[in-house]
Formats: structure tokens, C-alpha cells, sequence
């Protein structure tokens, strides 16, 4: 699912910092997962951020990864998110070469519950 585009390589780049400055987000995640935001990548455009997030698992998951970084829009006013770029990398911290890639701006929005890991996420990232 790696695509090879001049768009991922920049985005990979920008995405693959070290040891970014991750706040758990876990609200009531399943046992095994565990969920962090990056509130320094916040990109903020009107009522809509633009976030990472982290998804880490205790196991490696069908196709190999172990963890994903997704960066999610928000939608403020209206409490809806979409997925807009996804890698999947193979260790839990996401430190190592991404094993696949998905970048989709159309993607469909979605409503979450303010008590879910979005709900914290939006709740800090829309407070400005």
C-alpha cells in the first residue's frame, strides 16, 4: 500500500521526528492500545486543525505494523474528523522505516463522542 509519490517523501519527512512531544490521549481505548497526540503539529486553517496522532499496540497487528501515525482534520464547530494521511510502521514507537502509506483529503468525516480519544484530542486542539 506504500505509495511512491514526491508528496509522501516530503510528508514522511515531516512526520518521521524523533521523539515528538506525544500527550496521551487514552480515554477508554481497548487493552493493548494506547493513543498519543502531537500538539506541536497542530495546523490550524478556520475552525479546522489539522493533528498527529499515534496509535500503539501491545501486538502486531494484521499486516505486520505495530503502530500508526494518522494525521487527522478536525472539524471545530461541527465536532466531526477525517483521516488524511496514514503510515504504518512495524515497532511500537514508530521510530523505524514506514511499511505502508495512505493519503486520502477526501476522506469522509466522522462524529465521535466527546468522552472518546477524539473528544480529548479536539478538546485540546480546537480550545484556541
Amino acid at each position: 500500500m506504500l505509495t511512491n509519490t514526491p508528496f509522501l517523501i516530503i510528508l514522511l519527512a515531516v512526520a518521521m521526528p524523533a521523539q515528538a512531544g506525544w500527550i496521551k490521549a487514552d480515554a477508554a481505548s481497548k487493552p493493548g492500545e494506547s493513543h498519543y497526540f502531537d500538539p506541536e503539529t497542530v495546523q490550524q486553517n478556520d475552525s479546522h486543525r489539522k493533528v498527529w496522532m499515534l496509535s500503539s499496540y501491545d501486538e502486531k497487528q494484521p499486516g505486520g505494523y505495530q503502530s500508526v501515525k494518522t494525521l487527522y482534520q478536525f472539524d471545530c464547530i461541527g465536532n466531526k474528523a477525517r483521516t488524511v494521511t496514514i503510515l504504518l510502521y512495524p515497532d511500537k514507537a514508530a521510530t523505524t522505516a514506514v511499511i505502508g502509506a495512505h493519503h486520502d483529503e477526501n476522506r469522509e468525516w466522522f462524529s465521535f463522542s466527546p468522552q472518546s480519544v477524539f473528544g480529548r484530542i479536539a478538546q485540546s486542539v480546537c480550545a484556541e
